[in-house]
């Protein structure tokens, strides 16, 4: 499988669909650049989710910042929660998650606080699965970019992880634009970015990937709901 999908990015890289970014420079994992088909194939991606939920649906399309300040992520829990336990190894300094590691030794591993993964990696004498050597104890590492707005840092920033907050923090606008009337709807194209661990399968899990996201708000149970589920079930 993996074989088949390397032969597939292969090919997508020379029929001009997508390119590692900065190959002039050495690139980087987890950073794509779309190519003149690309690009064209990604608006029209686009242009199909506007005819779903713009134009058949009636959402309005609204556009935030890309930035974030922090008391956003705060109340959202990214700031507390958006994070990998990861551990490093003493030997070759290579970082693996944690969780990842232990998986055939406990279930549900992604349930369990840093010090208890430390433990059970201890325990059962886990070792890096590169060079053998010992690992360190686990610590969260959080996936989000942090900047600082403004000279000086004194205010501090994210770069978005998701599409969705603008929608959230926007909502009492939104209302009002609705003239205080349920349901309605609203969606967003654009930019998010994580700071991936282990970049892979391209652009699906890369460090800055283009989501689209919609969000409804109703009455929960109307039959507009209803409807909508019917409507995206696509031939």
């Amino acid at each position: 499988m993996a074989d088949k999908y390397e032969q597939v990015l292969e090919l997508a890289k020379r029929r001009g669909f997508l390119w590692n970014s900065f190959e002039l420079y050495g690139g980087t994992a987890g950073f794509f650049d779309y190519g003149p088909l690309g690009a064209m194939l990604k608006r029209r991606v686009e242009n199909i989710w506007r005819d779903i939920f713009v134009i058949n649906e009636g959402y309005y399309e609204i556009e935030a910042p890309t930035i974030g300040i922090e008391d956003i992520f705060i109340a959202s829990g990214h700031v507390g929660g958006f994070s990998d336990p990861l551990t490093e190894c003493q030997k070759c300094h290579e970082d693996f998650r944690a969780d990842h590691l232990v998986k055939d030794i406990i279930e549900n591993p992604d349930t369990l606080s840093s010090e208890e993964l430390t433990d059970i990696i201890g325990k059962n004498n886990v070792r890096c699965p590169e060079c053998g050597g010992k690992l360190g104890n686990v610590y969260e590492f959080n996936l989000m970019f942090k900047t600082a707005i403004g000279p000086g840092g004194k205010r501090i920033g994210y770069l978005r992880p998701e599409t969705a907050q603008g929608m959230f923090v926007d909502f009492p606008r939104l209302v009002k634009f609705y003239r205080d009337h349920l349901p309605f709807g609203a969606t967003q194209i654009g930019k998010a970015y994580r700071n991936e661990i282990s970049p892979r399968q391209g652009v699906i899990r890369s460090v800055n990937s283009h989501r689209l996201k919609q969000r409804y708000s109703s009455i929960r149970g109307t039959r507009h709901i209803r409807n909508l589920r019917r409507s995206l079930i696509w031939p």
